[in-house]
């Protein structure tokens, strides 16, 4: 079978937009079971002015059903990158919700679902297409753990402040989908597994589907046969491509810049190494001025004492060493 490329911006929209499968996709992401979710805005594209590249991000609300059976809204910051990207970006889109109070309830069909200004705790999913070197795993969830401090201490507490002002976060490598694929997510990843691309990069021909997602795979198998939609694809492709030149472009200009930074840097060191050798150099040669000046000064004081006491007179000894005779007076006296 083949289907649109889920990684793909235009393919994942496509499927998050039908909202029995966008369920389905994020309980499995989640490892909770989502009972209710509400797509906010459309996908965010914010463009990056120095790359001339943008990241996928949609916002939902969601009610989830906890281990223990209590549920939660919560708002949920979906953000997805082909390619190795900025985390400052991530951090700036994370902060809008943060920002904005009852981000997702401009929706007047479901206005008893929020209550004015209300705020809910916020899970993020990051869907990489490329591989994090520090985190050699497919899937991992950072989650929230409070400690004690005083006696170091793991504790359970349900708080309103931590919930709002802390956040869990899961993190998605497609690319590290194993061969052998025996949990539900990876089962699941198995529809974005890159090593099934077809004729197009936009095309993925799977080889096996799991049973439990052979609706996700049918639903995204009729794009793909869409001329329209694959000309979407194509599009989405092309500028794919036009980032690569441009992030390896500007890539080569980090590492020039770089390399130019670490050169003057070397530069700056060697002068200022040669700068503090001049000037102990000269230190030493002060010093050993000094010294010689007080060798000499003493041997004079020697040689005038010598002399007077052999009876030379004052004026020869002045014609010796050159000294006055008020100083030749002082150092016999």
């Amino acid at each position: 079978m083949k289907i649109v490329n889920p990684l793909y911006d235009k393919a994942f929209k496509y499927l998050m937009e039908n909202n029995r499968l966008a369920k389905k996709v994020i309980s499995v992401l989640l490892d909770q079971e989502v009972e209710e979710l509400i797509l906010g805005q459309q996908e965010t594209l914010v463009a990056d002015d120095k790359r001339g590249l943008t990241l996928f991000r949609l916002d939902f609300k969601a009610v989830i059903k906890n281990p223990d059976g209590t549920k939660k809204k919560v708002l949920l910051e979906l953000q997805k990158s082909k390619f190795t990207t900025d985390i400052q970006r991530f951090r700036n889109y994370l902060g809008t919700n943060y920002i904005h109070v009852d981000t997702l309830s401009d929706d007047k069909e479901n206005e008893d679902y929020d209550k004015e200004n209300e705020i809910y705790p916020i899970i993020t999913i990051y869907i990489l297409g490329y591989n994090l070197d520090d985190i050699p795993y497919l899937a991992v969830t950072v989650n929230r753990e409070i400690v004690n401090s005083v006696n170091k201490e793991k504790i359970e507490v349900k708080s309103f402040f931590i919930d709002h002002l802390t956040h869990t976060s899961h993190i998605i490598q497609v690319l590290r989908l194993p061969e052998q694929r025996r949990t539900r997510i990876e089962k699941f990843l198995s529809l974005f597994n890159q090593a099934w691309i077809a004729d197009k990069n936009y095309i993925l021909e799977l080889q096996d589907i799991p049973e439990e997602f052979i609706d996700i795979a049918k639903y995204l198998e009729g794009p793909a046969m869409d001329a329209g939609f694959r000309r979407q694809l194509e599009t989405e492709e092309e500028i794919d491509r036009i980032f690569d030149k441009q992030e390896a472009k500007f890539l080569k200009q980090i590492k020039e810049a770089r390399q130019g930074e670490e050169d003057a840097k070397q530069r700056e060191e060697e002068e200022r190494k040669l700068k503090e050798e001049a000037k102990q150099r000269e230190k030493e040669e002060r010093k050993l001025k000094e010294e010689a000046r007080q060798r000499e000064k003493t041997l004079t004081i020697k040689f005038v004492r010598q002399m007077n006491k052999t009876g030379v007179l004052i004026d020869d000894i002045i014609r010796e060493t050159g000294l006055t005779k008020k100083e030749i007076e002082k150092i016999i006296r």
